[in-house]
């Protein structure tokens, strides 16, 4: 077996040197990171990770690895698995990463102890991927499919959700529809993606004029909505926003340019955040199973990480459905507009 002496010697180091590249951690050159990690690959060094979670007592500990915090997104995720961390007598560690490199993040997660990972940060690359599994760290994946011994995933039907919305829209009469982006992420691509095909399926044009990006948060989809009607942009009949941060930012923006929605333009969601209900209007959205996301991954990684059933990892994507509200009324239909009272309603 492979110990960090071997590994030491070959890269003509110290082991404290070595430490600290795998743990990422001290004042280490990027030439001789390269030359460690190298041999780390060559000798398919795997570090002792249970040894180091027993002495930072940190066994039975489960770390959520995320890319943000922010949004109500993120909150509703994060309680759902605290919730069935709790009951089921883990600890819960939460470890939320900026602008690191996939390298930083490989190296936030084995050095942390933790004795399974629910993982949601695109930045992590395959390869390191490969690299955390020979570890044998259980880790379920919430952002991608991803499927091995002890990996799981447990991923929203963006795909499926985005149909949803973009078909009700044209049912309503709208022809003209922008597309608001979010982060460059799975999810942002996979509902664009659905947004091309429909739009495609129905012979109606994807105008680059009317195609955004907000980011996934409302004050820069609000900057970005501001800056297209600046900017003399010929407004749509619709516009479908990637989360509902961004369609709040939009309507906003909207608003204060006095242009009403829904009786000009029509705006749509996806996520079904709790605040949804309470935008003026109410805001037209995707449900978007967050809680059950949470949960249902929480869950999985217990069983890996108990070894119970098969060790190959399973892949569960969830449905999403539509939520019906006063933000996105039929094209040119000003009779329809602020009707009383609406309540509601699954589509």
């Amino acid at each position: 077996m492979v110990t960090i002496k071997d590994v030491a010697k070959e890269a003509g180091v110290a082991i404290s040197t070595v430490s600290n590249v795998i743990n990422n951690v001290g004042n280490v050159s990027e030439e001789t990171k390269k030359k460690v990690l190298a041999v780390v690959e060559d000798m398919n060094y795997v570090p002792n990770f249970n040894a180091r979670s027993l002495k930072a007592n940190k066994k039975n500990t489960v770390g959520l690895f995320l890319s943000s915090i922010q949004g109500d997104y993120y909150r509703v995720l994060t309680q759902a698995i605290h919730l069935q961390c709790k009951l089921a007598g883990f600890m819960l560690n939460i470890y939320v990463s900026n602008e690191n490199t996939s390298e930083e993040i490989y190296g936030m997660i084995v050095s942390s102890g933790v004795e399974g990972a629910i993982i949601m940060n695109e930045s992590l690359e395959s390869e390191h991927i490969k690299r955390i599994g020979r570890t044998g760290m259980p880790m379920v994946f919430l952002e991608r499919e991803c499927r091995g011994e002890k990996i799981s995933s447990v991923i929203i039907d963006n795909y499926m959700g985005t149909e949803f919305a973009i078909e009700y829209l044209i049912q309503q009469g709208h022809r003209r529809i922008g597309y608001i982006h979010g982060v460059e992420s799975m999810d942002d691509r996979e509902r664009f993606r659905a947004y091309q095909d429909v739009m495609a399926r129905h012979g109606l044009l994807v105008e680059e004029e009317l195609l955004l990006r907000g980011y996934f948060e409302e004050i820069l989809a609000y900057e970005e909505v501001r800056r297209f009607l600046r900017q003399g942009g010929n407004i749509p009949d619709a516009f479908f926003c990637a989360n509902d941060e961004m369609a709040g930012g939009c309507m906003r923006a909207l608003a204060q340019s006095g242009i009403h929605v829904p009786e000009q333009v029509s705006v749509a969601g996806f996520d079904n955040i709790n605040l949804a209900q309470y935008f003026i209007p109410a805001l037209t959205t995707v449900q978007s199973p967050v809680e059950e996301q949470g949960t249902k991954g929480a869950l999985e990684l217990f069983r890996l990480m108990r070894g119970e059933g098969e060790p190959e990892g399973k892949s569960l994507k969830l449905p999403t459905s539509m939520v019906v509200r006063d933000s996105c009324v039929p094209h040119q239909a000003e009779c329809f507009a602020r009707i009383s009272n609406k309540k509601s309603r699954k589509w």
